[in-house]
């Protein structure tokens, strides 16, 4: 009789299989939950430092297919971080809580939070805008403070693309004074039918 060969797909199951055993032995759904609530409990109560200890143990009791359970305590977790203003831990966390629930409302909006917070407006606008997507209640609450977002993001797009036609500018003008030229020869001028851009020289 021929042997069997196994196939990549039962090498696969046989990792997950290793996994979920080598899971069994920490894994503590039901004391994950009371950590869950003992860092709810250290959260009111300003102990963040206590509450994110408590978040972290009940991450890591958290069975891999418990998705949404796992998303809110990183959530929560994120929410310590955010009041300890640990920007790149919330954005880190939310990322995490995203990936394993990607309708997760909050962690978007807790994202947007801490992209604003580090002025990355166009990040902070794309959050607030699928967390109003997925929760459409939000919209009116949020109205003002996304068209704030908006036309920040916008600033930034602007003052970004100065500084790089700046930058352009600056080489080509290193490149082009070997020729006896600069820049100036040259004008962008856009078609007003189709907006494209053309290059005109100038002697």
């Amino acid at each position: 009789a021929e042997a069997d060969v196994p196939t990549e797909d039962s090498d696969a199951s046989a990792d997950e299989q290793k996994i979920v055993e080598d899971e069994a032995d920490y894994v503590d759904p039901q004391r994950a939950q009371e950590l869950r609530l003992e860092g709810n409990d250290f959260f009111k109560a300003g102990k963040l430092h206590d509450a994110r200890e408590a978040y972290s143990e009940a991450i890591y009791l958290t069975p891999l297919d418990d998705k949404k359970d796992k998303a809110v305590l990183y959530c929560n977790r994120a929410a310590c971080m955010q009041k300890l203003e640990r920007w790149d831990d919330v954005v880190g966390d939310c990322k995490l809580a995203i990936e394993l629930d990607p309708e997760y409302v909050k962690a978007y909006v807790r994202r947007s939070t801490a992209y604003e917070a580090q002025t990355k407006w166009h990040d902070a606008t794309e959050d607030l805008k699928k967390a109003i997507e997925l929760d459409p209640s939000l919209r009116s609450k949020e109205y003002k403070h996304l068209a704030v977002l908006e036309k920040r993001a916008q600033e930034q797009f602007e003052k970004d693309k100065d500084e790089m036609l700046g930058k352009l500018k600056d080489l080509g003008n290193t490149v082009l004074g070997k020729f006896g030229m600069s820049t100036d020869n040259f004008k962008l001028e856009q078609d007003p039918n189709s907006g494209g851009y053309s290059i005109k020289y100038n002697q």
